[in-house]
């Protein structure tokens, strides 16, 4: 029988490199995907074996909050002075070395009940940023965190956690 105290619900609060990104609006979500290669054999018309070749995890964050520390998080490559953010560099820069902890607590959750967590080790803002000025709706940065690969980390853990990430 199932128990109803494991059907969960709520918003999270957003840390990247241990900012607190503030108000989050139309709520996160959390992507894993795994890539797999399968191989099949005459003897056979099913699937013979299915060979995990890739994964990848990452968080939609939409920001409620626009400052810059908020643009700072969802425009990795930006460059932030305390009064601005500029943008356009050259071709070729490393995004790993500005890659951080992304931390997605539960409100729900006492700060110090870290078992719902989820943790990207390396995450990276990418793709595409869209500031709407419109008289309609609020200015919301949405960003997409990807999880790089930490090889700091053993083997299953390269990408992130769900659970307490500070033990």
């Amino acid at each position: 029988m199932g128990n109803l105290l494991n059907v969960k619900l709520g918003v999270c609060r957003v840390t990247f490199k241990g900012v607190d990104l503030g108000y989050t609006i139309g709520g996160v979500e959390v992507t894993y995907s795994p890539e797999f290669q399968e191989t099949k054999v005459d003897q056979y018309t099913g699937i013979a074996e299915r060979w995990l070749i890739g994964e990848k995890l990452s968080a939609k964050v939409p920001l409620a909050e626009s400052t810059l520390v908020q643009l700072k998080a969802g425009l990795t490559h930006g460059t932030e002075d305390g009064e601005s953010l500029t943008l356009g560099k050259y071709a070729g820069q490393r995004s790993s070395t500005l890659a951080g902890l992304l931390v997605l607590h539960p409100v729900a959750n006492e700060d110090t009940d870290l078992s719902d967590d989820v943790a990207i080790f390396k995450a990276h803002s990418s793709g595409e940023v869209t500031l709407p000025f419109k008289n309609d709706g609020e200015r919301i940065i949405e960003t997409t965190f990807d999880g790089m690969v930490d090889e700091s980390k053993a083997d299953g853990s390269f990408l992130g956690l769900i659970g307490d990430s500070t033990s």
